[in-house]
Parts: structure tokens; C-alpha cells; sequence
């Protein structure tokens, strides 16, 4: 008597001799293509593949919504530290800090158009001894606007803002020379060292930045003996950096 499986088998083999058109084949094995209706086996996915695609889908779908409340909610901080700081801006708020008297908030940086940040008390200090120019003029070696830098040409004109703006942009490549030196010769610049440097090497460049510290070898206390001997600017000596110099000798020693 034939077993249930050799029924089974034999009852398929009779089918496809038969009907040879509905190609019946092994579960798993490729289908041939036929003449007549020419079905193919059709490949269906087992139910882990489904269940593996289901949550693969899912979890994309959550990442997805995980990264997008991220997003938002940065937005959501960024946009109440900046209300907060116009708040802290705000000329009541300043008034009234004054009426109780506490010390207004102040900004520590000042960012260009290229994102770097420049210490506002940097800014100021420099800004002190570069009185602004609104015209191009004759400076030395250099036709000059603004706050010193140079200009574009001699019938240029400029605002204060825009004065500003040029002067934090160069007073940003100034100080990345004094950080590559400082990282280079491997000297130890406090802030305010380093702030001392960027006014200096913004004034009289990064050539004479390298004489001052005889191309990183002279230490601390022998760049500080050297800075006031930098007062010369066409073959005299000038009142205005003989004060400046002296201004930066105190930045670099003692700080603002």
C-alpha cells in the first residue's frame, strides 16, 4: 500500500504528464518557461522575510521621525537663545540693569562672514588705535580704509559696520598666523598673549611677527623686551605706536 508521500508524488507526476502547461515544480526549485500559457513560478517571500522587511521599515520610518524631532528641537533652542540674547539686547532691559546696577552682558566674540570668532575686547582694543576712516587714505606702505585695512581702491567709501567686519575678517587671519606659530614652536600663549600678537601682527604683519620671536626660538620675556622697539613706520618713530606697543606689552604681560 502506498504511503501518503509516494501518493502524494505520484498524483503530481500524473498532473504533469497531463496538463504540461501548468509547469508544476518543486517547492523552491526555478521555474522553466513554457510554450502554451508560459506561467512562471511565482516566488513567494516566507513569513520571517516578511516579518524581517516589515521591521526594517519600521525602524527606518522610526530613525527618520527620531531624526526629524531632533532637528526641530535644535531649531526650537536656537531660536529661544537667540530671542533671548535680542531680549538681554533690548534697551529697557539695559536701562532697568542700570537702574539696579548690575553689569551688562557682554559679548566675549565677534563672528564674520567665514563663522570665526574674534574676542570683542580684542575688537575694541585694536579699534582704539585704528581710528575709522570712512575715505581711503595714504598709510605707509598701503591705501587704507576703515579701521586699517586695506582698501579696494582710492576712491573707495565705507560705513562703520562695514569697517567692522573688514577689520574682524583680518584680524581673524592675523591670529591664525600667531596660532600656527604658537602651535609650530611650541610656546605656551595664554588669551591674552595671543591677543597682544593679533593686534601686533595686524599692524606691522606676519614678516615682523617672525623678527619678534626670531622665528619661535626667543621665549616670553625676550618678545616682551623686543615689542616696544617696534615704533618705527617710515623711517620714524611714531607717538601712535609707541603707545600701542606699550598697550600690547601690558596685554601680553598682565591682560586687559
Amino acid at each position: 500500500m502506498l504511503s501518503r508521500a509516494q501518493d502524494r508524488i505520484t498524483k503530481r507526476n500524473l498532473n504533469q504528464q497531463l496538463n504540461p502547461e501548468l509547469n508544476i515544480s518543486e517547492p523552491g526549485s526555478k521555474a522553466k518557461s513554457g510554450s502554451g500559457l508560459g506561467a512562471q513560478k511565482v516566488s513567494v517571500p516566507d513569513a520571517d522575510a516578511v516579518r524581517e522587511g516589515l521591521t526594517r521599515d519600521d525602524n527606518v520610518s522610526k530613525k527618520s521621525s527620531s531624526e526629524k524631532d531632533s532637528d526641530n528641537l535644535l531649531a526650537t533652542v536656537g531660536g529661544w537663545m537667540e530671542a533671548i540674547a535680542a531680549l538681554d539686547e533690548a534697551p529697557e532691559l539695559s536701562e532697568k540693569k542700570q537702574e539696579l546696577g548690575i553689569e551688562p552682558t557682554q559679548s566675549t566674540s565677534s563672528n564674520n562672514k567665514e563663522g570665526s570668532k574674534i574676542p570683542s575686547n580684542l575688537v575694541e582694543f585694536v579699534m582704539n588705535y585704528e581710528k575709522f576712516s570712512s575715505t581711503a587714505y595714504d598709510d605707509f606702505k598701503q591705501t587704507s580704509i576703515g579701521y586699517g585695512t586695506k582698501a579696494s581702491s582710492k576712491d573707495q567709501t565705507i560705513t562703520e559696520a562695514e569697517a567692522r567686519k573688514l577689520l574682524e575678517k583680518d584680524l581673524d587671519a592675523a591670529r591664525k598666523t600667531v596660532l600656527k606659530l604658537k602651535e609650530t614652536a611650541g610656546y605656551d600663549w595664554n588669551e591674552n598673549q595671543v591677543d597682544a600678537l593679533t593686534s601686533f601682527t595686524y599692524n606691522l604683519g606676519a614678516g615682523n611677527l617672525r623678527k619678534l620671536t626670531d622665528n619661535g626660538t626667543r621665549g616670553d620675556e625676550e618678545i616682551a623686551d623686543m615689542l616696544p622697539e617696534y615704533k618705527y613706520a617710515g623711517g620714524k618713530v611714531r607717538d601712535g605706536l609707541i603707545k600701542r606697543r606699550a598697550a600690547e606689552l601690558k596685554l601680553f604681560n598682565e591682560g586687559y
